[in-house]
């Protein structure tokens, strides 16, 4: 903390007096003052625990959690019952990455002072950030008993109703959360996020634009508003390229420009340093498509850096931090500081996975980190001037692509490689053998399928007598308001209600694979395909039904099929789409013979093959940087 805006105080100031001005500045936010005035008072008295605390704070406002940590644990040591500052500790040490111990201090600021109504709110986000979803809750209840309007407590029991799939309580209490919020755009973010995975994605990015309209800052509105956008089906390439544009100009670092990497060893053939940022490096299906690289990676020609913005930590994981040269947490570092790392580690090639999803930090990639700066798993271009390249494939990019984007592509052979589960569960017969009619089902996200997918699917509903529709995402289905949307649905189509499946349950993986048992073919909606569910639905037999776009989101399921030989299920319209369902759905001996050959094509093919994709990638990065290498010696 340096000081820049000193205060002279009054000759024979009183340190209450002194203390009064200290408050007035830390609230004013001239946190230099309030640290001038506060080191001037434990000058006088090094134990005045109160200047003590301030000190603490403007620590923890200019983002130094550790030296937060270390005042706040000298006053606890002197006033051990002060439940302010355990309240203050916990909140220092939920920035420093360490949420078990935060919540552990804002119960013990809870059993000093049961009234303590922000411990109680910060105990629940705590609780919910680490994923202990029915403690949370039960915090929040109690915040909420405390005081009903509360908008962070209400806001806190809207996400963890989100998270637990409860999509229409969720948004019940958002929305009340929004009246009384001292910070309407992010509450209009957080009901955007809900009204999103609810299925109302038009409400969705009314929010999150409502939010920006207000403070064009809102950053998280803004990243939302970039994924929201991918399920649109109305949206040309030039408009989403101009939004991507819009966004990135206001991260632009002219700063950046400068940065020349003049030290940089140039040698194209020595060992490269590759960085990997991500929040996924866990449980989720980026992490399952990343691994076999990082599985693969050869050791002698690549060291490996894991930039993690930790989330939840499980098993996955621990493989990857095992895999790893060097895991650096990223929690608590702004991206000018961890780009600045970056520089220091020597990054040669840094790999920003699924930048606008989850906590990813595509915006580092504005600081110039590296000298080659790669976008991997996005859906869409970053709309960065220094994102250098975007990893694709020639099905998803094919030569004459008519989307527009700000990097180089770089074609790899094929774009997906998956980790297949340990003990996948035997391919069952069609369900229809034993049904006697065909069972339609996509297990995709209810924010995937539009009213233009919808429309479509009910014309193939219509031109198969008797079939059924199933949809199945996690527990969403079980939710009263979801199901009642989609009964409206079938209601408008003329469809009667026996013809549509909710299946819930938010199951282990085997269980939900035996779940594709219950469906003959799989629908994959548009423009957002499904990548995971496509994979699958294949896994288990079960032919997937897609349609080509003209960009890398809507040509997924495509390419996929197209890979492992089975391009005939891949439509060029809505009709072809339409008559591919019926055709399939009226050859039951060709259904039979799908469900005993599509997991072997896929096990067997370029997308299963872990090996072979590492060396493909790294001769991507390779090319890279010869690339820059050529470059900065003209």
């Amino acid at each position: 903390m340096g000081v820049t805006d000193i205060i002279d105080s009054p000759p024979g100031a009183s340190t209450a007096s002194l203390l009064a001005r200290t408050a007035e500045f830390l609230k004013g936010g001239r946190l230099d003052a309030a640290e001038s005035l506060c080191r001037e008072i434990l000058n006088r008295d090094s134990v005045n625990l109160e200047a003590l605390k301030y000190l603490g704070l403007i620590a923890y406002q200019t983002g130094n959690a550790a030296a937060a940590i270390k005042i706040f644990r000298r006053v606890h040591g002197i006033d051990p019952s002060n439940a302010e500052i355990l309240y203050h500790l916990g909140n220092a040490r939920f920035a420093d990455g360490e949420p078990g111990s935060a919540a552990d201090l804002y119960r013990r600021a809870i059993e000093v002072s049961p009234a303590f109504l922000a411990a109680h709110v910060n105990l629940a986000n705590t609780l919910l950030h680490s994923g202990d979803l029915e403690s949370a809750e039960r915090a929040s209840i109690d915040a909420l008993a405390l005081a009903p309007d509360n908008p962070e407590a209400l806001s806190n029991l809207g996400q963890i109703l989100l998270k637990a799939g409860r999509l229409t309580e969720a948004v019940d209490n958002l929305t009340r959360a929004l009246g009384p919020a001292r910070d309407k755009p992010a509450a209009l973010t957080n009901l955007g996020a809900a009204q999103q995975t609810a299925g109302n994605v038009d409400a969705a990015i009314d929010s999150f634009r409502r939010a920006l309209a207000m403070d064009p800052n809102c950053h998280l509105a803004e990243r939302n508003l970039l994924i929201a956008m991918l399920n649109q089906p109305d949206l040309t390439a030039a408009e989403r390229f101009e939004l991507h544009r819009r966004h990135a100009a206001k991260h632009l670092k002219p700063a950046a420009r400068r940065v020349s990497f003049a030290d940089s060893n140039r040698a194209p053939k020595r060992r490269l340093k590759i960085g990997y940022v991500s929040s996924d490096f866990r449980d989720h299906p980026v992490a399952r498509n990343l691994l076999p690289l990082i599985r693969n990676h050869d050791r002698a020609a690549f060291e490996i850096f894991l930039y993690a913005e930790e989330e939840f930590d499980d098993q996955v994981s621990a493989e990857f931090r095992a895999l790893a040269d060097h895991w650096i947490s990223t929690r608590g570092i702004n991206d000018a500081q961890l780009a600045a790392r970056m520089r220091q580690d020597r990054i040669d090639v840094l790999v920003f996975l699924a930048g606008r999803f989850n906590l990813n930090r595509p915006l580092i990639a504005a600081h110039r980190a590296a000298p080659v700066q790669v976008s991997f798993h996005d859906c869409a271009t970053s709309g960065l001037d220094e994102m250098d390249y975007w990893l694709s494939d020639g099905l998803l990019h094919p030569a004459e692509t008519q989307e527009k984007f700000t990097e180089q592509l770089y074609r790899l052979p094929e774009f997906y490689q998956f980790t297949p589960p340990p003990d996948v569960p035997a391919a069952t017969p069609p369900p229809s053998a034993e049904n006697g009619y065909i069972t339609f089902g996509c297990f995709n996200k209810p924010e995937k399928i539009n009213a233009t997918v919808i429309a479509l699917w009910g014309e193939i509903l219509r031109a198969t007598p008797a079939s059924r529709l199933a949809l199945k995402y996690r527990n969403y289905y079980g939710d009263a308001g979801i199901a009642g949307t989609w009964r409206d649905h079938f209601e408008r189509l003329g469809l009667d209600q026996e013809r549509l499946i909710l299946l819930s349950g938010d199951d282990p993986l085997d269980d939900h694979l035996r779940a594709y048992g219950k469906v003959d073919i799989a629908l994959d909606p548009f423009p957002f395909n499904g990548a995971t569910t496509t994979f699958e639905a294949l896994l288990m037999g079960v032919p997937v039904i897609a349609l080509w776009g003209d960009g890398f989101v809507d040509r997924v399921a495509a390419s996929m099929l197209t890979h492992i030989g089975r391009g005939e299920l891949a439509a060029g319209s809505q009709r072809a789409y339409l008559d591919i369902a019926r055709r399939l759905a009226d050859d039951h001996a060709r259904l039979v013979s799908m469900r005993g050959q599509l997991g072997i094509q896929l096990l067997t093919s370029r997308l299963c093959n872990g090996a072979g994709y590492a060396r493909n990638v790294e001769a991507a990065y390779r090319d890279m940087w010869r690339a820059w290498c050529a470059k900065v010696a003209d």
